[in-house]
C-alpha cells in the first residue's frame, strides 16, 4: 500500500536549477532529499493508478495538499464563549423546534397551590416548564391507506362504495393515468416534499424509491415524477413573472456552469455551431436580480446557451423608461448580451484574482505583490461593512482607488519592461486584468457596485448539489421542471419563506397562481 506523500513545494524555476545540477553531477543533499521527495510522490501515484483508486480530487491532495484560494492558509482555533458564532454546533433550545408537536406534562401528584411538600411552610405557584425531549424516525413521506366499504347486491349486482375522505380535485377523468394523476394533485404538501428532497437536498429519485419501499411504503420513480408535474404546473407562471421582475432590477448578476441532458447525449440536442451536428452540451445560468419591493430574486434557466442570451432574453421584458441596469459577470465573452441591450457592464475581481492565485508558486514574488495589493482592497471592503451606499464608494475613493491605480500602473510597466513575458501565465493574468481594468473598477465609482460575483457562484452550488446526486436530466423539459422548482425553491430561501408551506400553497390555489401569478410570489406566503 502506498505510503501518504510529503508535499514537495518547487517554483518551475527551482525545477530548473536542479535539473541543471543533476545534469552537472552537482548535487547537494538538499538536492538528494527533493529527488527522494519526488520518488516517493511517484510511486505513490503509480500504486494508486494500478489499484484504480486515484480521483482528481485525490491527485490534487497528494500533489498540493488542501487549498482554498487565501493567501495565508492559517486554521484559525476555535473559541467558544459569547463571541463564538450563534450556529457553531451547539445543541438547540427549545424555541427552536417551531414544527415539533408540543405535550403539557402535569406533575403526577401537585398542582399549583398546594403546600410544598418539602418545607411544609410555602405554597406552590407555577414556573417556567421544563423540557425533555424524544425523537422518532419516520420516512420522508408516510402514506394513510383508507378502506372503502363496499356493497353489493347478488340481484342486480349494483355496487355501493363509502366515500373517500379525500377531496377530490379532479373531474372528468379520461383515463387511469390522468386519475393517478389526480391523486398527486391532491397530495399538495407531498408534492412539495418531493420537489424540495430532489431540488434542494439533492435526493435522487431512485434513491427516495427505495427509502420509501424498505419502509413498505413504496414511491416508485414515475409517480415522483407525477407529483414533480403537479408543482411544475402550479409554479410556471410565477416563474415567468419572477423573470419579469428580474428585469425590473437594478443590479442583476449571472453566472454560469454545465449540466447534463442525456437525451442531447445521445444525439437527439438542438443544432449545434457545427453544421448537421446536434449540440451535447448543455449549460445551467443562475441571475440573482432584486424586485421593485426589494426582494431578492433567483433563477435558473437550462438549455444551449449561456449567460450572456439568457440575460438578453430577460432583459427584452425590462420597462423601457428605467435606466440602464448594472450587471455583473466574469469576464468571459459569453456573458455579454450584445451591443444593442444597455447595461452598465461590471466584472468579478475574484475572478481576475483567481488568475494569479492559481500560478503562485510559479511566480511566487510578482503574483505575492499582487495578492497583497488586493487584500487591502478587500480589507476596505471589510470595514464598509455597515456603511451605506454612497458612504461605501467614498471609503473605497479614499483607501481602494489608489491601491488600484497603483497596481495598474506596476502591471503595465513590466509588461512594456518585458519582466513579464507577454504569453506566459503571468503575462496572461495580466492582460486579463487589463483588459477589463474599467469593468473591474466601477467598486469606487458607483454606489452599490459589488467587489465580485460571489452571490451568484453561492446560487449555482443548488445545481451543483442536484449535478452531483441525480447527475443528470433525461429530458429538456425534465431540466424545464426543475428550472421552475429550483427557482422558487432558492427565492424562497433568501426572502426566508419555508419551500416546502409554500409550494403546498400554490398547489393548493393552484387555478388563481396560474390566472394571478403576482399575487403568489415566495415573500407573499400568508404567516
Amino acid at each position: 500500500m502506498a505510503r501518504s506523500t510529503e508535499q514537495v513545494n518547487l517554483t518551475a524555476e527551482e525545477c530548473n536549477d536542479l535539473r541543471s545540477r543533476l545534469e552537472n553531477n552537482q548535487l547537494d543533499q538538499k538536492d538528494i532529499a527533493s529527488l527522494l521527495s519526488i520518488l516517493n510522490v511517484f510511486v505513490s501515484l503509480r500504486q494508486l493508478v494500478e489499484k484504480r483508486k486515484l480521483g482528481l480530487l485525490k491527485l490534487l491532495r497528494q500533489l498540493f495538499g488542501f487549498k482554498t484560494e487565501k493567501k495565508d492558509q492559517k486554521q484559525k482555533p476555535y473559541t467558544a464563549g459569547p463571541d463564538a458564532p450563534a450556529d457553531s454546533g451547539g445543541r438547540a433550545g427549545r424555541d427552536d423546534y417551531p414544527g415539533a408537536d408540543r405535550e403539557k406534562i402535569e406533575h403526577e401528584t401537585l398542582k399549583p397551590g398546594d403546600q410544598c411538600p418539602e418545607c411544609l411552610k410555602g405554597s406552590l405557584t407555577g414556573a417556567e416548564d421544563g423540557v425533555d425531549y424524544e425523537w422518532s424516525g419516520n420516512t420522508p413521506l408516510s402514506l394513510k391507506v383508507f378502506l372503502l366499504a363496499r356493497l353489493i347486491c347478488h340481484s342486480c349486482k349494483t355496487t355501493f362504495t363509502a366515500d373517500s375522505p379525500v377531496l377530490k380535485t379532479v373531474d372528468d377523468t379520461e383515463s387511469p393515468d390522468e386519475d393517478k394523476t389526480g391523486r398527486c394533485d391532491k397530495n399538495a404538501k407531498a408534492n412539495a416534499t418531493v420537489g424540495c428532497l430532489r431540488f434542494q437536498y439533492g435526493v435522487p429519485h431512485y434513491r427516495l424509491a427505495k427509502i420509501q419501499k424498505n419502509s413498505g411504503m413504496a414511491l416508485p420513480v414515475s409517480t415522483q415524477y407525477r407529483m414533480l408535474k403537479q408543482v411544475y404546473l402550479a409554479g410556471v407562471e410565477i416563474y415567468r413573472f419572477l423573470i419579469y421582475l428580474a428585469a425590473q432590477g437594478s443590479l442583476i448578476k449571472a453566472d454560469d456552469t454545465g449540466i447534463k441532458i442525456l437525451d442531447w447525449l445521445a444525439g437527439n440536442g438542438p443544432p449545434g455551431k457545427v453544421r448537421d451536428t446536434p449540440r451535447k452540451k448543455a449549460t445551467t445560468t443562475a441571475i440573482v436580480s432584486d424586485s421593485p419591493e426589494g426582494q431578492k430574486i433567483i433563477l435558473y434557466m437550462t438549455g444551449a446557451r449561456e449567460a450572456g442570451h439568457n440575460v438578453r432574453e430577460m432583459l427584452l421584458k425590462r420597462c423601457s423608461d428605467k435606466e440602464a441596469p448594472l450587471y455583473m459577470t466574469d469576464g468571459l465573452a459569453a456573458n455579454n448580451p450584445g451591443s444593442d441591450i444597455s447595461v452598465i457592464q461590471l466584472h468579478c475581481l475574484t475572478h481576475a484574482r483567481r488568475h494569479f492565485f492559481d500560478i503562485k508558486t510559479s511566480f511566487p514574488e510578482k503574483c505575492g505583490y499582487v495578492l497583497d495589493e488586493l487584500a487591502k482592497v478587500w480589507k476596505a471592503e471589510s470595514e464598509a461593512k455597515n456603511m451605506s451606499p454612497e458612504e461605501r464608494r467614498a471609503h473605497h475613493q479614499k483607501n481602494s482607488r489608489p491601491v488600484m491605480e497603483s497596481l495598474g500602473r506596476w502591471l503595465m510597466e513590466k509588461l512594456e519592461s518585458g519582466e513579464i513575458e507577454q504569453n506566459n501565465d503571468l503575462g496572461k493574468a495580466a492582460k486579463y486584468m487589463l483588459k477589463r481594468w474599467s469593468e473591474l473598477n466601477e467598486f469606487h465609482h458607483i454606489p452599490g457596485v459589488p467587489l465580485c460575483n460571489s452571490e451568484t457562484e453561492r446560487m449555482i452550488k443548488f445545481i451543483v448539489t442536484h449535478r452531483k446526486n441525480s447527475l443528470f436530466f433525461k429530458t429538456e423539459k425534465g431540466a424545464e421542471v426543475g428550472d421552475v422548482i429550483q427557482s422558487l425553491i432558492a427565492t424562497c430561501e433568501q426572502c426566508g419563506t419555508n419551500p416546502i408551506e409554500y409550494l403546498a400553497w400554490i398547489q393548493e390555489n393552484k387555478g388563481l397562481a396560474i390566472s394571478q401569478p403576482e399575487k403568489y410570489l415566495p415573500w407573499m406566503l400568508p404567516n
